[in-house]
């Protein structure tokens, strides 16, 4: 259930090289269409990935190495541009899929609407979940 690697371009530090054989899947969700502000967050995905070299592969916390954890980098869905309603569409049905998989879900965005979708594949398959969303940004209060 990889995407493209010539669209996606690079993959997150250690990632696993089997989707089959993994716990987790990272993907990338890369959309700005429907920002109240400056675009830009749609390089979201792609940065985190290339950031992510710099990240400490050893957790002193949980006295775990980062390759020991069985995650696999699908790619970005490939969004279509200026089109948020199909772009919902894909991120839930790619989520619930994952789910059907037996994998977890783990998103790169993108701006806020991104999580909607996550939210409500997580939710057709978790029907007890609970979300608690802090945001200090203006953009998501009713005056704004």
């Amino acid at each position: 259930m990889r995407f493209d690697e010539a669209y996606s371009g690079k993959v997150f530090i250690k990632s696993h090289p089997s989707f089959e054989e993994s716990e987790a899947v990272i993907y990338g969700m890369p959309m700005d269409w429907t920002v109240s502000f400056r675009p830009g967050s749609r390089f979201g995905p792609a940065r985190i990935r290339e950031v992510s070299i710099g990240l400490e592969e050893y957790s002193p916390y949980l006295d775990r190495e980062l390759e020991e954890v069985k995650y696999f980098d699908a790619g970005d869905i490939p969004l279509p541009f200026g089109n948020p309603q199909r772009s919902i569409d894909m991120i839930e049905e790619y989520v619930t899929k994952l789910l059907d998989a037996g994998k977890f879900p783990l998103g790169l965005g993108g701006e806020h609407l991104v999580s909607w979708p996550i939210f409500k594949a997580m939710a057709k398959k978790y029907p007890d979940l609970a979300i608690i969303h802090m945001d200090a940004h203006t953009d998501l209060r009713e005056s704004y």
